[in-house]
């Protein structure tokens, strides 16, 4: 892990091990929880209003959606002139991406409302994927034209194609992997189940065993990649043996 990302100045040891666990992914727990608080808040300011006449359930439209990607690309290309990819604020390593987690968390919300998730129809769905094709192939190479550093912010061209194409992927990719997974891998069985119910302990708890085995395996030579899928091989396992047994715990599922 290169220094500048880590923190740590001295060579990797046991000794730097509490520091490079960290929080871990909790950043992404914590974000949620301010979301929700805001949620919780906003209902209940809300709650004594005249109900609102619903709505229908159909999807948003194609217009709709090409507009949304467009205000949330130049949003998220002015929030990196201040704040740009990786630099940590408040703990948080991602507020450059912070209007494209609160618009996602709304939509989320409408989404189950108006029943979107089950009417979005497949052919939403595969031009949500072209659409990530297309993206890739013109905007990304466009935008790494002036090297990585350019990308991450600083009110640089470059910044605003790379902004276009990653809201573009992230709304393209939803539509698809949605209605991918609601038409073909909509059933479960005893292991996914079993993989469904350990995976945000896994979350909460898998920085601890990523560390934990990248450290163990750092006296082992091999090529990057080899030494990557061994360790992808031991970590994830053991992170759901981790997890159940954690789960094991008094009161521990009841959080978990």
């Amino acid at each position: 892990m290169p220094a500048s990302l880590s923190g740590i100045t001295t060579p990797l040891s046991w000794q730097a091990y509490p520091q490079l666990v960290g929080f871990g992914l909790a950043w992404f727990l914590a974000m949620l929880l301010i979301f929700d608080i805001g949620f919780a808040i906003w209902w209940v300011i809300r709650r004594n209003r005249a109900p609102r006449q619903e709505s229908s359930n159909e999807p948003p439209r194609y217009q709709i959606i090409a507009a949304f990607i467009l205000v949330l690309a130049l949003t998220s290309y002015l929030i990196r002139i201040v704040i740009p990819i990786g630099e940590y604020v408040a703990g948080f390593p991602t507020l450059s991406y912070l209007p494209q987690h609160l618009s996602f968390f709304i939509i989320g919300i409408v989404a189950v409302r108006h029943n979107w998730l089950r009417n979005i129809p497949k052919s939403m769905g595969r031009g949500g994927f072209a659409l990530v094709l297309v993206a890739t192939i013109t905007l990304l190479p466009l935008a790494l034209t002036g090297g990585i550093t350019n990308v991450a912010g600083y009110g640089s061209w470059q910044s605003a194609v790379y902004a276009l194409w990653d809201s573009t992927v992230a709304v393209g990719m939803s539509l698809g992997l949605i209605t991918l997974f609601r038409d073909r891998f909509n059933w479960s069985g005893s292991f996914s189940r079993f993989l469904s119910r350990h995976s945000y302990t896994v979350y909460v708890i898998s920085a601890l065993i990523i560390v934990f085995v990248a450290v163990a395996l750092m006296g082992l030579s091999l090529e990057h990649l080899l030494k990557f899928g061994l360790a992808a091989a031991i970590t994830v396992p053991l992170c759901f043996a981790a997890a159940y047994l954690v789960l094991k715990i008094p009161f521990a599922s009841r959080v978990l």
